[in-house]
């Protein structure tokens, strides 16, 4: 709990002082002039400039896209195994991260594979077949099932921070 010290030059600003904070959440005043407010948010967490960045539920742990579906953390080339079967699409890798946006290629039946940068806020979706594939970004919406491609991967930026991407795996 953190204490919030009122230095009582009278006691009407005590309790003019102890007024203010109650219109914030219930507060104790004790005889010393001390109010302690039921929700007190510590002193640095209060001046601190920087905002809490979210973070993925999955981490860094890529087993979990097995399927084409989780939320992982990325900041360094890897690449992501979806799928054990040879007709799925798969796997993604991520080539770079940077403040613009998250360089990603992913494999196709077909045999291509293709690239593109993902900005933050976007969506890439990967559509295959065994005879070709493409790739459609959009910024606005998610992109529309194409007829004809059985793969669609969507591969969101949710964030990106100090080299950091936060990145949202989807299979349709």
């Amino acid at each position: 709990m953190t204490t919030v010290t009122i230095r009582r030059l009278a006691a009407a600003g005590a309790l003019v002082t102890a007024g203010a904070l109650a219109a914030c959440g219930s507060v104790q005043v004790d005889g010393r002039g001390t109010a302690i407010p039921s929700q007190a948010v510590p002193t640095s967490a209060a001046t601190s400039s920087s905002s809490v960045r979210p973070k993925a539920p999955d981490g860094t742990n890529y087993d979990a896209c097995m399927g084409g579906d989780c939320e992982i953390t990325v900041s360094k080339p890897v690449t992501i195994k979806l799928s054990d079967s040879p007709i799925e699409g798969g796997p993604l890798t991520v080539q770079k991260v940077s403040a613009d946006g998250v360089q990603v290629s992913m494999a196709l039946p077909a045999g291509p594979s293709l690239s593109t940068t993902v900005k933050t806020g976007c969506t890439a979706a990967f559509y295959g077949n065994n005879a070709s594939g493409l790739e459609v970004t959009s910024c606005s919406k998610e992109p529309a099932d194409i007829v004809g491609m059985y793969i669609k991967q969507l591969v969101t930026v949710k964030d990106i921070a100090d080299g950091t991407a936060i990145l949202e795996l989807k299979s349709e």
